[in-house]
């Protein structure tokens, strides 16, 4: 059994409300790292949101941006977006922001898998390639961003590659084994 992990060691997913849709707007617009698609009137989009988390510098307790779970499907998946500060999420921040999402995504609902898209803009940051046995597809120059127009790159997680990835086994390690506080594992009660 997976546990909705929201604490990594260095961002915690705290829950957001509709009166950070001022900053949520401005992580959307800087970021550039997903495309969620509001409704022409905001609160409509806000509705369209299953979790919406504030990611938190777990030193400081700074905002480094937001994490959504939305479109929350009958036929079994969800979709993820990540939208952060690009200058105050280095150093792999935004992949544990983006592993804590994904598994609380599988933990909490009941999910067969989970939908990813972004641009290559993110690649670097989510420690993506141009891996084409990763992609599930590609919509040529769908997305108009910062003056240009972006390829949108889509992903599936499958739920029980998500399991597979996250156990650990005395021969072999995780992957995300150090994301989480030492001695917790994705399949442990959060503290």
């Amino acid at each position: 059994m997976l546990f909705p992990h929201t604490r990594s060691r260095r961002v915690t997913l705290s829950p957001a409300s509709s009166l950070d849709g001022a900053a949520f707007f401005r992580a959307l617009l800087e970021s550039g790292l997903e495309s969620f698609r509001f409704a022409a009137n905001a609160s409509e989009g806000f509705k369209r949101l299953d979790a919406m988390f504030l990611v938190r510098r777990n030193t400081t307790g700074d905002v480094l941006g937001f994490s959504t779970l939305h479109g929350l499907s009958t036929a079994g998946h969800i979709r993820n977006g990540v939208y952060l500060d690009p200058a105050r999420s280095k150093l792999g921040i935004g992949s544990e922001a983006v592993q804590l999402t994904i598994n609380y995504a599988f933990a909490a609902f009941p999910i067969e898998q989970m939908i990813v898209q972004t641009t290559e803009a993110s690649f670097a940051r989510f420690g993506l390639g141009d891996d084409e046995t990763q992609k599930e597809g590609v919509l040529p120059e769908h997305l108009y961003f910062r003056g240009r127009l972006w390829d949108l790159h889509s992903y599936r997680i499958h739920r029980h590659d998500w399991e597979s990835y996250v156990d650990w086994s005395p021969d072999r390690l995780s992957p995300l084994d150090a994301v989480l506080p030492a001695p917790l594992t994705w399949r442990d009660v959060p503290n």
